[in-house]
């Protein structure tokens, strides 16, 4: 538009003073400039004030603390010198230096053309119109390379801080004690996915931003301007339809594969939230390294389609260069000439007229202004790089220090335990996490005082001593809210210790079911042997034959003919039903054949004579059981009773035969 306005003040303008015009709009645009950059510094400085009212922990900002967290994500991001990412940042560099290069040349041929269509001389005109279009394909692979780099370089930023995050989330534990034990984030599925895309973005656009100011010339030739007819206006019309039905037809894929893009997006979101939704009992299944393989999966999955779709427009990048720039202007340029070529219309025009001095300066100033507006983006860009790259840093600390076993969790004022009437409360004891001792040995559980603690510090029992050896079952009950289910999250190692002694055979021997088992995403066959793959479960010499016999114990052998194979894949969450699940726990439970189980309501949705034959099954391969019912007829299958009563106390005793039947 300026380049136009400038053009229609000519015909008003001495010939003279067409260079100062040009230099004056220039002070007037690099004024205009000045001011906008002052308003969005203000702008940004007013957004972090109000950001460090609202935060406790202050605002980001690009600052020293912000580098020194950038260099850090750098070298993840960025793990050597020999790395495929250095690869494209010289790719991406040379390419802007090249592009440099190439619209200096552009803007010196244009200048010739020009000055060969307002001299009137077509042989000149037509040599450099031809450099122009010899010229159009080697542009066109440079400007799409440098388009191409700046994709595969964010997509290679990602999946590098995806696998290495999701490497130490899914490391142990670390996802349920950052959504359970640790209250600093309350998003991690956000922060591994949406903050972690948008940081890897801005960091590689803001590399490019960057180095466009001092490299970017201006990238189109603007048309010519005057008075050409009508003629010029409808011809350009003309192909701008026809291009645009052209690109409008090559585009088409665009639309489902933008579709297919969020499908996946939405896809690796949903198997995050899975493990946060269901991550206790993933932790009791110790399926870390299986859930960490679907993530990856997923992740995979996306990053094919990105590469491919990247790889789609560069192609269509390259015919869109092609015709809706170069071969537009090429058409422009014919369009111009006519004027002056093939009639008569500036035969008799000055040749200082033609020329028009002040129309390459205008070209320069445009060129100038945008410049500036990038530089006024490249501010703003690392502001919000600053935000990104402050929770990035703040997850991988929080990840850090779960993995040594630190956590910051509220907590209560002091020991909340419950005593009985008339008795005095036990004296206060500091309850530090991890100061238990933790020691592994075979088939046998013992408590020696082990205080039932949750993790905000809140006492349910002050000081618990049983020992369970194998072969005796026993019953857990109590009301709700009583310890049951602490007891076995400190028994699992998914709480910390808070004191006293736990000896116990190693996690893998412990194996969990809760009421409502978890089905994982996969074939029929990963329902049975999960957290196992179906290369551990060769390894381990289990064949699909076996598999089949724990399914008839369980009376599930219907499912395989029903739904379709081994191999077939469903959401089985919602396929089966509860029965069905409860009962596909405990095929998983033969397969596995722990040295302890534990059964939490896990039988509820079960008949009496199929529970029956689980446990008389689990006996005979010397499963010992840990079972939470109120169930009467569970009552003959336990040696012994581990009974809360809710205000602090238990009791663990034999059950008598004469003794009198709880529950329902």
């Amino acid at each position: 538009q300026t380049t136009v306005q400038m053009a229609a003040l000519s015909k008003f303008l001495p010939n003279p003073r067409a260079v100062g015009a040009g230099v004056a709009l220039f002070a007037g645009l690099l004024l205009y400039f000045s001011k906008s950059l002052n308003g969005r510094k203000a702008e940004l400085y007013g957004f972090a004030k109000e950001t460090a009212a609202k935060s406790k922990k202050g605002k980001a900002a690009v600052d020293l603390r912000f580098f020194r967290q950038l260099i850090k994500l750098l070298r993840i991001i960025i793990p050597s010198i020999f790395s495929p990412e250095v690869g494209y940042l010289l790719m991406i560099a040379v390419m802007l230096v090249l592009r440099t290069y190439a619209d200096v040349w552009m803007i010196q041929n244009g200048t010739d053309i020009e000055g060969s269509i307002i001299s009137m001389d077509h042989a000149r005109f037509m040599a450099n119109l031809l450099k122009f279009v010899y010229a159009m394909p080697v542009i066109a692979i440079v400007n799409n390379l440098l388009k191409f780099g700046l994709n595969m370089l964010k997509l290679r930023f990602r999946q590098r801080l995806s696998t290495h995050l999701y490497d130490r989330y899914m490391r142990g534990f670390t996802y349920y004690k950052m959504t359970n034990l640790d209250n600093r984030i309350s998003n991690p599925d956000q922060l591994l996915t949406q903050d972690v895309e948008k940081f890897c973005d801005t960091l590689a656009e803001l590399y490019s931003n960057i180095s466009k100011p001092i490299l970017d010339i201006c990238l189109y030739v603007y048309r010519l301007t005057g008075s050409i007819g009508a003629q010029g206006p409808l011809t350009m019309l003309a192909y701008l339809a026809m291009s645009g039905l052209i690109l409008t037809r090559l585009r088409a894929p665009v639309g489902s594969m933008t579709v297919r893009e969020q499908h996946l997006e939405g896809q690796l979101r949903f198997v995050n939230s899975r493990v946060i939704t269901n991550s206790e009992e993933i932790s009791f299944y110790q399926g870390s390294t299986r859930e960490r393989l679907t993530i990856k999966s997923t992740l995979e999955q996306l990053v094919d389609h990105l590469r491919g779709f990247i790889m789609f427009r560069f192609s269509m990048g390259f015919i869109d260069t092609l015709i809706a720039k170069y071969i537009a202007t090429v058409v422009g340029y014919f369009t111009v000439s006519k004027p002056f070529l093939r009639s008569n219309r500036h035969a008799n025009t000055p040749h200082r007229e033609r020329v028009q001095a002040y129309y390459r300066s205008g070209r320069m100033l445009v060129r100038m202004a945008e410049a500036i507006g990038r530089i006024v983006l490249a501010g703003r860009e690392m502001t919000r790089l600053a935000g990104f790259t402050s929770r990035v840093s703040e997850l991988i600390v929080v990840l850090r220090d779960l993995e040594r076993g630190v956590y910051e969790r509220t907590m209560v004022s002091g020991p909340q335990t419950n005593t009985a009437e008339g008795e005095h409360p036990p004296a206060a004891v500091p309850l530090v996490p991890g100061s238990g001792e933790i020691v592994e040995e075979d088939h046998v559980i013992r408590f020696e005082g082990v205080p039932l603690v949750t993790p905000n510090g809140d006492v349910l029992v002050s000081n618990m001593n049983f020992e369970v050896r194998r072969g005796m079952n026993v019953l857990v009950c109590g009301p709700n809210g009583c310890g049951k289910s602490s007891l076995f999250r400190i028994l699992g190692e998914l709480w910390p210790l808070f004191g006293g002694k736990m000896v116990k055979p190693h996690r893998s021997q412990l194996f969990y079911i809760p009421q409502r088992p978890y089905m994982t995403l996969g074939t029929f066959r990963d329902q049975v042997i999960y957290p196992d793959t179906h290369a551990d479960q060769q390894e381990r010499g289990v064949s699909d034959q076996s598999l089949e016999e724990f399914l008839d114990k369980v009376q599930l052998s219907y499912l395989l003919e029903r739904e379709g194979g081994w191999d077939t894949v469903k959401d089985w969450m919602d396929v089966l039903s509860g029965g069905e699940k409860q009962r596909m726990a405990m095929a998983r439970l033969f397969y596995h054949e722990p040295q302890f189980a534990i059964l939490d309501e896990c039988t509820s949705a079960v008949s009496v004579d199929v529970e029956g034959v689980i446990y008389s099954d689990c006996k005979k391969k010397g499963i010992t059981l840990f079972t939470v019912s109120h169930r009467k007829s569970l009552w003959k299958h336990h040696e012994k009773v581990l009974q809360f009563d809710g205000q602090g106390a238990y009791e663990y005793k034999p059950i008598d035969p004469n003794m009198e039947e709880f529950g329902s």
